[in-house]
């Protein structure tokens, strides 16, 4: 952002009319943020701060900016000076909760600004979320496009979006990322800014009355500015162009004087982040994830038992770094071992829907064998991160077995039976109970899963991690993984001579041999 103020600082000196508009995500994500909303909120907004600084112009909400709970977002408001912009965010009417949109005039040139964000923030939402409505942006812009032109006699439209460019549409016809709906559906928009998918995107085109438009979102983290030159021409005919491009702001130098402002902050977010949280008594590894108990999945699902009585967790890793050593574990390792700010959701799901789960992820990464000299894994293009593993349970999954047939859940964990037929009260992370893949797994529409919701955390999941080591820290206890998982591979004999002649190379060869000598 210091090199960001730096650009603008530029273009300011050049340039009589400059606007920085932003599309949203700035509350949820980093160390800084994190830091800021959990353990500095007596003080102002670090991101609004930094947006006051910049001398932003308006900006919207993205969903990561909901997710973070109402008295987050609220102190954001408080903190920044230029409006945030909401034209489908609203309690009842559009306009009773965040402004629609925002004019600016020079030389006698009418400039409206419409901010929307993305709809999924209705359902991307803890629970302590007041009654708003993220409607439909494409139904909303329709509303607003004739009210700008005629009776504000605007003369230029930009639409400040945190929607997407396409898809996302689900089976509630909820429009995820609505921006191409909008060029084929709403003439009238000018210049498009817009974010959420993370995909840089500098194109001119048209909209379906055949009138050109300039789309252009940055991509994610601020590497980018997205510069849009808007020429305005008054004769017979009103004529308006826009150009525009991505220019990489990664070289320029930070701003001394935005770094200055920002100094005690920057200072606390280091200490902060270099912080020892506790100390852990052993080392949380992933290494043999795919095959034996990982300390690391343990850990996650440690947390997510926890939480609201679960009967069952289903988890998966946090982190791409599968090693960290016994020892002190700091605030910066924190969020590499959980990179997301993924709170839990507990869900009620039947037996044979966990079972569906497990077979699932699996599939991904096992191939059927007959014996020993077949190749176990499968393709290392598989990420880590996809593989699901449940904690709660009792199960194994027999790799001689062809697809949807390998997992046998044998019992609860303390020994009493497992019911396919019955509902179980089970956390999983809020990617999982967003995302429609799950859903779709287990045969369900998303309103249908999400009617299965008993309570959502109103922390991520990383902080009640850092909780529970800092806890056992205070006494002068190292923090121990108990043992959560279990599963196993089968038949034995068979996954013991596969691990020991794979070439895939998942994790290393020292894990594999363990297995050997432990199985």
């Amino acid at each position: 952002m210091a090199k960001l103020s730096t650009f603008l600082n530029g273009q300011r000196k050049e340039f009589r009319n400059v606007i920085y508009l932003d599309a949203g995500d700035m509350l949820q994500g980093s160390v800084d943020v994190f830091q800021d909303v959990t353990a500095q909120y007596d003080r102002p907004s670090l991101a609004a701060e930094a947006f006051n600084i910049l001398g932003c112009y308006a900006t919207v909400l993205g969903n990561h900016d909901f997710s973070v709970g109402v008295p987050s977002y609220d102190r954001f408001f408080r903190t920044i000076k230029c409006p945030v912009l909401g034209a489908n965010v609203y309690y009842e009417t559009p306009g009773d909760f965040l402004p629609p949109y925002r004019m600016y005039e020079t030389k006698g040139v009418k400039i409206a600004i419409l901010g929307m964000s993305t709809p999924l923030s209705n359902i991307q939402q803890p629970k302590d979320r007041r009654e708003l409505d993220v409607a439909d942006v494409v139904e909303t812009a329709k509303y607003w496009m004739p009210i700008l032109k005629e009776k504000k006699e605007a003369d230029v439209v930009i639409g400040l979006f945190h929607s997407g460019y396409d898809g996302g549409r689900n089976e509630d016809g909820v429009t995820e990322n609505a921006v191409r709906r909008i060029l084929n559906e709403v003439p009238g928009f000018n210049l498009i800014l817009y974010g959420h998918d993370h995909r840089a995107r500098c194109l001119k085109t048209v909209d379906c009355n055949g009138d050109s438009v300039l789309l252009l979102n940055t991509g994610p983290f601020m590497t980018n500015a997205g510069v849009a030159t808007i020429s305005v021409t008054r004769g017979d005919k009103l004529e308006v162009k826009v150009d525009g491009e991505l220019v990489n702001i990664t070289d320029q130098e930070p701003d001394r004087k935005f770094m200055k402002r920002l100094s005690g902050w920057f200072d606390d977010v280091k200490e902060y982040s270099d912080s020892v949280v506790g100390v852990l008594a052993q080392p949380l590894e992933a290494n043999s994830v795919l095959w034996d108990r990982s300390t690391q999945m343990d850990f996650i699902h440690s947390i997510q038992m926890r939480f609201d009585g679960a009967d069952v967790s289903l988890a998966s890793l946090g982190s791409e770094r599968l090693y960290f050593p016994a020892g002190d574990i700091t605030i910066r390792d924190m969020f590499e071992l959980y990179s997301s700010d993924n709170f839990m959701v507990s869900v009620m799901m039947k037996g044979s829907e966990i079972l569906k789960v497990l077979e699932n992820s699996a599939s991904q990464f096992y191939n059927t064998v007959s014996d020993g000299n077949g190749g176990l894994l499968k393709s290392r293009r598989r990420q880590l991160s996809n593989l699901v593993t449940a904690a709660g349970i009792r199960y194994e999954i027999d790799v001689t077995k062809p697809d949807g047939k390998r997992v046998s859940i044998i019992s609860m964990s303390d020994g009493t039976p497992f019911d396919p037929d019955r509902m179980y009260r089970t956390t999983i992370n809020a990617h999982q109970y967003f995302g429609t893949s799950l859903p779709r797994l287990i045969g369900l529409t998303p309103a249908e899963f999400r009617s299965r919701l008993n309570s959502s955390s109103p922390a991520d999941i990383r902080f009640y991690m850092i909780t529970a080591i800092a806890l056992s820290h205070e006494t002068d206890q190292k923090y121990v993984v108990n043992r959560m998982t279990d599963w196993s591979l089968v038949p034995r004999d068979i996954v013991s001579d596969c691990l020991a002649k794979d070439t895939v190379n998942f994790n290393n060869t020292e894990a594999r041999t363990s297995f050997n000598r432990t199985n």
